[in-house]
């Protein structure tokens, strides 16, 4: 039932559409007003250039993840927007910081040239109001300024809420940082959602807001493990690290214990340093 359909796979990355995404154009036209502003086709058709913008975003943390050597398995496309499914998270909080930064800055550039084309067409033509097309480019550009300041709210898992993980977690280590980020992410998700139902009528900020609570408790829970299951390597007879003189050879032996990203666990491993 919980499908999500292959159709494409630009620079290696697979695009997927969730079934869920279809129901957008339907509550579009069953939620449509006309205010003469845009008619209800352009309404329906504006869906598809703004998920482009989307899609855009994800590869933007795609790409940028693909630099630091973490690939991306696919990006999924459902109503509440756009996921980029990374093979691992990063370790590192630079790492964390750039990754997440890069989806806003691809939604600045965009609206960037939006912006400039629609200012030069503006002073070209003093009628520009009543051009369609026009119009449906300033949609397009104020909402890729939405999405730029919407993804920077501190609410983890979201874009901002990483870039607030990351700068929390090089001070206070990954686990207290996703702690505190997480704590900030729920009280903002709450904000959101109560605005969403009491100031804009706007339902889809619940599901989002929802999501948001869901998504970054489940990731606090995977660190947690993967943090318990650290110790418990650290904890056993051997420490994290452990040199010994060899009786019957020059060297050191030194244990340590690092994270390996395929098996997706923390392993040991020991090395051994000969100096005859």
């Amino acid at each position: 039932m919980f499908t999500a359909w292959k159709v494409a796979s630009p620079l290696g990355i697979d695009l997927k559409i969730h079934w869920t995404f279809w129901l957008l154009p339907l509550w579009v036209i069953f939620t449509f007003e006309d205010s003469g502003f845009l008619p209800l086709w352009l309404h329906v058709f504006l869906i598809f250039p703004l998920f482009f913008c989307i899609v855009l975003h994800e590869y933007g943390h795609a790409l940028m993840a693909r630099h630091f050597g973490i690939g991306t398995r696919s990006i999924t496309l459902s109503p509440l927007g756009g996921i980029a499914q990374l093979e691992r998270m990063s370790r590192s909080p630079w790492e964390e910081f750039w990754i997440a930064i890069a989806g806003p800055a691809v939604n600045v550039v965009i609206a960037a040239i939006l912006g400039t084309g629609l200012l030069v067409y503006a002073l070209l033509d003093p009628g520009f109001q009543n051009v369609l097309w026009w119009r449906a480019l300033g949609i397009i550009f104020l909402v890729n300024i939405v999405l730029v300041i919407f993804n920077l709210l501190p609410a983890f898992p979201m874009d901002g809420g990483r870039v607030f993980r990351a700068l929390l977690a090089g001070s206070f280590g990954m686990l207290t940082g996703t702690r505190i980020a997480i704590g900030v992410g729920t009280v903002m998700a709450i904000i959101m959602g109560l605005a969403g139902v009491l100031l804009l009528g706007n339902p889809w900020l619940i599901f989002i807001a929802l999501f948001v609570i869901w998504a970054g408790h489940q990731e606090l829970l995977t660190l947690e493990m993967e943090e318990h299951e650290r110790r418990s390597i650290f904890d056993d007879d051997a420490p994290l690290v452990l040199g010994t003189p060899r009786a019957d050879q020059a060297g050191m032996q030194v244990t340590i214990c690092r994270w390996d990203a395929q098996r997706g666990r923390w392993v040991r491993q020991t090395y051994t340093d000969r100096t005859d």
